[in-house]
């Protein structure tokens, strides 16, 4: 079994999250399966589409790489696919289902979700966001209530910087495997 790979240097402490990009194929499919975004709403860009796992606020690269390889290496990775939508704060999102509740949950436990100060771990993809009061979130919502998206399986769990609207990786480490994109779940 490999440990964390690094990836990129960044500055010394950006704020990190760890998490599961999206393969191309689920991309794909989502992205073919989304309406307009409302006027008054931000898409989300779909490179940066991913199932936060942790997140982390201003911390050393390198330490949580390791914390993460030492805690997350080897452990199954969960089959996942997006399954409905909601809102919180002023996001629009698609929600995460899996057959695994307890394999993601204890990889969330893993990843130390709760130090970002968020006491409950909701997978879910960003997909737009708005900055003043409406309810075209909402409504953009109820048009992916019904929406199922491709299982998937990920590779492995991705730690990723966040500044200035950017996500730039800065390793990985290695899941057990399952199964690649396709229907099911």
């Amino acid at each position: 079994m490999s440990g964390p790979t690094p990836r990129s240097p960044v500055p010394d402490r950006p704020r990190l999250f760890s998490a599961f990009p999206l393969p191309d194929e689920v991309a794909d499919h989502l992205a073919a399966h989304l309406p307009p975004t409302p006027d008054g709403l931000r898409a989300t860009p779909r490179e940066q589409w991913h199932v936060t796992v942790g997140y982390y606020g201003a911390d050393d690269p390198a330490r949580r790489l390791a914390r993460l390889g030492e805690r997350v290496s080897g452990l199954a990775a969960p089959r996942l696919r997006i399954s409905g939508s909601g809102t919180f704060a002023a996001v629009c999102l698609v929600k995460i289902a899996t057959p695994d509740p307890v394999d993601l949950r204890t990889l969330a436990e893993a990843a130390d979700f709760r130090e970002g100060g968020h006491p409950d771990y909701l997978p879910h993809v960003t997909v737009a966001r708005w900055s003043t009061p409406t309810t075209k979130g909402a409504e953009m919502a109820a048009e992916l209530r019904g929406y199922q998206g491709l299982q998937w399986a990920p590779e492995e769990l991705t730690l990723y910087a966040s500044a200035h609207g950017a996500y730039t990786p800065l390793g990985a480490v290695p899941l057990l495997g399952r199964n690649a994109p396709g229907a099911g779940c």
